[in-house]
């Protein structure tokens, strides 16, 4: 691990401190201000395993991934560099992982926070592909056709994810709670997910 410099920003310090850090899953959501929680651990890829690490109350665990697509690199107030997933990669990833995402209601919340225009389909589908897995590519159309009026994503984008999708039925999350089929997609949801009213487009929730 690299001897550093003491880095206020939480996200330029633990990209500092490992060999090409990069901050990715929740983390990633943070740094688009697209969390409802704020946590105290911060996931990184890096291309060597490191242990956990605290820096100013921060943790800092490794949970690579198995690429790293279009990273955006900036710079903090000091000028130090950030790396992080670009937001396209990190839906896939988050929808891959739900559970490095904070949970399904913490990735339904960002997913209803995201504005038109900002996901990068082609990109998605560049990182599906690499993914090459038939029950992600259901979990990302089912979740992304949630919010597809307030997101921007067409329908031929949506087409893609079902048709690679088909084949096997999935389930979007392993929890116990109880579930319904949507044939379209092939995919089992939770019972009690379900669309507020409390913004214009509508935010997916678990009752």
């Amino acid at each position: 691990m690299k001897e550093t410099k003491h880095i206020s920003n939480e996200y330029a310090a633990g990209c500092a401190r490992v060999s090409g850090g990069c901050v990715a899953y929740h983390g990633a959501l943070q740094y688009y201000a697209l969390q409802t929680q704020q946590f105290n651990t911060i996931y990184l890829h890096s291309d060597k395993r490191f242990r956990s690490f605290v820096i100013d109350g921060v943790t800092y665990e490794y949970h690579p991934l198995k690429f790293t697509f279009n990273v955006v690199i900036s710079k903090d107030p000091d000028g130090n560099s950030i790396a992080v997933t670009s937001l396209s990669q990190t839906v896939v990833d988050c929808i891959r992982h739900i559970d490095l995402a904070g949970g399904l209601e913490e990735l339904l919340y960002a997913l209803s926070s995201i504005t038109y225009g900002q996901l990068n389909e082609r990109d998605m589908l560049v990182c599906l592909e690499a993914y090459d897995n038939a029950s992600l590519w259901s979990r990302t159309g089912y979740l992304l056709s949630l919010f597809q009026s307030s997101i921007g994503v067409d329908d031929k984008f949506l087409n893609i994810c079902r048709i690679k999708g088909s084949g096997v039925k999935n389930k979007l999350t392993d929890g116990d709670k109880a579930l319904k089929f949507i044939p379209r997609w092939n995919l089992f949801v939770p019972k009690d997910i379900g669309i507020s009213k409390g913004t214009e487009y509508g935010t997916a929730v678990i009752y």
